[in-house]
């Protein structure tokens, strides 16, 4: 993990993840956008490429829910209950998380990726 995300990407992220119900209820009424569609589709990608090494599927399912939820809610890891995981590792998982939804929604490059390094090399 250990990847890094600029407090303005977190800002976006987390308003995507805030929003995603209401664009749930937009796409069951038929009225969603290519944004809403990009959105739901970042988020169900981050949750399962987030990394969780070593973790059964049933507890991988539950943290995922849990980042999911504190994103959604602004709600703290204390608050969460049982989360399968200490606090500081929770917030590692939730920075992650939330690198991914920015990689899948094109906010930022992925790190490490070629096109970041200068031609020629």
């Amino acid at each position: 993990m250990a990847h890094t995300i600029d407090e303005d990407t977190k800002k976006i992220v987390k308003a995507i993840v805030h929003g995603d119900q209401k664009r749930q209820s937009r796409r069951r009424a038929g009225k969603h956008t290519d944004f809403d569609r990009k959105a739901a589709e970042a988020i169900k990608a981050a949750k399962k490429e987030l990394p969780l090494e070593g973790t059964d599927p049933e507890v991988r399912r539950h943290i995922i829910d849990k980042l999911y939820t504190s994103l959604l809610y602004n709600t703290p890891w204390e608050l969460l209950g049982e989360t399968y995981c200490c606090r500081r590792l929770f917030y590692e998982y939730r920075k992650e998380f939330c690198y991914l939804i920015a990689v899948h929604m094109e906010i930022i490059e992925p790190e490490g990726d070629s096109r970041q390094q200068a031609p020629g090399k």
